[in-house]
């Protein structure tokens, strides 16, 4: 056997998809595993085909998601015509992940591969999830000395990823915002608060305000949380999230002109992910309940935000923000409406955030971001667990007689909920995923006709026929949550 035929014959015996272009643009050679890999069942040889047609055929053969289709073929055809590497993120194809790559030989011609990563894609995916649970295990035991936070660093991690995403369609932050930022801001996100693991309860849970020095000391949770965030990224030389939670910790305090702390640093010395969860930060403990307070309107305080711009937020930030608020208000395909009121503020605010947390399961799906429906997904197991407990106090409160079924009724959708985040977690195919999302869609839409409309009104009903010196009466929340 001569070289040439050892050579092809080692070509077409090759794991990889191969497909060789000389300087002409003319297919010399393609095995086997190209076309098996890409799952393109045809008759004719490609090869002495223009690549153009190759391309054509990739584009119209190749059943993945839209999106993926046209960046593989857009991404190849642009980077045959410019000489730089295409180099895209892996997608799925027929159960498996697959890496395209193609480049310009230094000789001249063209080479485009692709290659069968799905061990290497499902054991980074376990390594990913189990990063997740690391940071939400952290998260918690900062929020547990507040019971009164509830899913706070959730909800300001999806605005988080939400405005980032809106902030690189924008193109703005070209140098610093990429896939990887992208990736990586929500989980590092929910770090945010870490520090105040270390600040006294009589100043953590204290209900009123705080004077100069009890300001002085809850303001050193920023330091502590970057310092202890600091020694684990040390003991596991991270590059990615922990890095990213780090700078978030210390910097979600800092003001755009200056004045806030610990460093006092203004403009863009501060870091774009201190800027970026500053405003999610300060927009979500406006617009929330707490026992002690209630929650601003959406109007009041989008207002002050827009107040803020330049003093305490990036004005670019601030813009793409109202962008994130009217896509939400444009997209929202169920609103809350006063006769889906229980008669306590804190339950109302609770259903009004499972209307906002459906109406983003919608758009997650939509727009195919499995990094909002992670968050979504993992918010509503949180809601399951703390609104249900809430309610079920209420309801031993008030005394109410079905008490019981109702309990039975909350633990029949936990469980559900908690099968369809372990499915969700654990499946690496997008299209299962989707389906996933497709039968939270349909559970919860369910949960909310039956549950909050017909079960809730029944105990709603029960507390307003008790006297007034029976049941302390709240007044529902006075506006939707977003």
């Amino acid at each position: 056997m001569n070289r040439v035929c050892l050579l092809e014959h080692y070509l077409g015996q090759t794991s990889r998809g191969l497909l060789l272009v000389d300087d002409m643009g003319i297919v010399l050679f393609c095995n086997g595993n190209f076309l098996k890999l890409f799952c393109l069942d045809i008759q004719e040889s490609l090869v002495e085909r223009p690549f153009g047609d190759c391309l054509s055929i990739l584009e119209q053969y190749v059943k993945v998601g839209r999106h993926d289709n046209q960046s593989i073929a857009e991404g190849v055809s642009r980077s045959h015509a410019t000489g730089i590497p295409f180099t895209p993120a892996d997608f799925f194809l027929a159960g498996r992940w697959l890496a395209v790559r193609g480049r310009t030989l230094e000789e001249g011609g063209y080479a485009l591969t692709i290659t069968d990563v799905t061990t290497h894609h499902t054991t980074m995916e376990s390594l990913h999830r189990s990063s997740r649970i690391t940071v939400m295990a952290l998260a918690e035991l900062a929020e547990s000395r507040d019971q009164t936070t509830g899913d706070h660093v959730l909800r300001v991690a999806r605005l988080t990823h939400a405005v980032t995403r809106k902030l690189m369609e924008q193109g703005l932050y070209g140098s610093i915002l990429h896939e990887h930022f992208l990736q990586n801001i929500a989980l590092a996100s929910i770090l945010h608060d870490i520090g105040k693991v270390t600040t006294p309860d009589r100043i953590l849970l204290k209900p009123g305000a705080l004077d100069a020095q009890e300001r002085q000391i809850i303001q050193q949770h920023a330091l502590m949380g970057w310092s202890l965030l600091k020694r684990l990224n040390d003991y596991l030389d991270d590059d990615s999230y922990l890095a990213m939670a780090e700078e978030i910790a210390k910097s979600h305090h800092e003001n755009f002109n200056g004045s806030g702390y610990p460093d006092g640093l203004a403009g863009e010395e501060i870091p774009l992910s201190g800027r970026i969860v500053a405003l999610a930060d300060v927009y979500d403990a406006l617009v929330s309940e707490r026992p002690y307070k209630q929650a601003w309107s959406e109007a009041e305080a989008i207002g002050f935000v827009q107040k803020m711009s330049g003093q305490m937020f990036d004005p670019q930030i601030v813009d793409a923000f109202l962008a994130v608020l009217e896509d939400r208000q444009r997209s929202n395909r169920i609103v809350w409406t006063p006769d889906m009121t229980v008669g306590d503020r804190l339950l109302d605010f609770d259903h009004c955030n499972l209307i906002a947390l459906l109406n983003q399961v919608y758009k997650s799906i939509e727009q195919r971001d499995v990094i909002m429906f992670n968050l979504v997904q993992q918010e509503l197991f949180n809601y399951t667990i703390g609104h249900f407990a809430r309610e079920e106090a209420y309801l031993l409160k008030m005394g109410y007689p079905d008490l019981q079924a109702h309990i039975r009724i909350h633990q029949a959708l936990t469980r559900k909920v908690r099968d369809m985040r372990h499915r969700f977690l654990h499946e690496v195919n997008i299209s299962t995923q989707q389906q996933i999302g497709d039968e939270l869609l349909e559970l919860l839409s369910g949960w909310l006709r039956e549950h909050i409309l017909h079960e809730d009104g029944k105990y709603y009903r029960f507390v307003s026929s008790l006297q007034p010196d029976e049941v302390d009466c709240v007044q529902p929340p006075h506006r939707p949550f977003s």
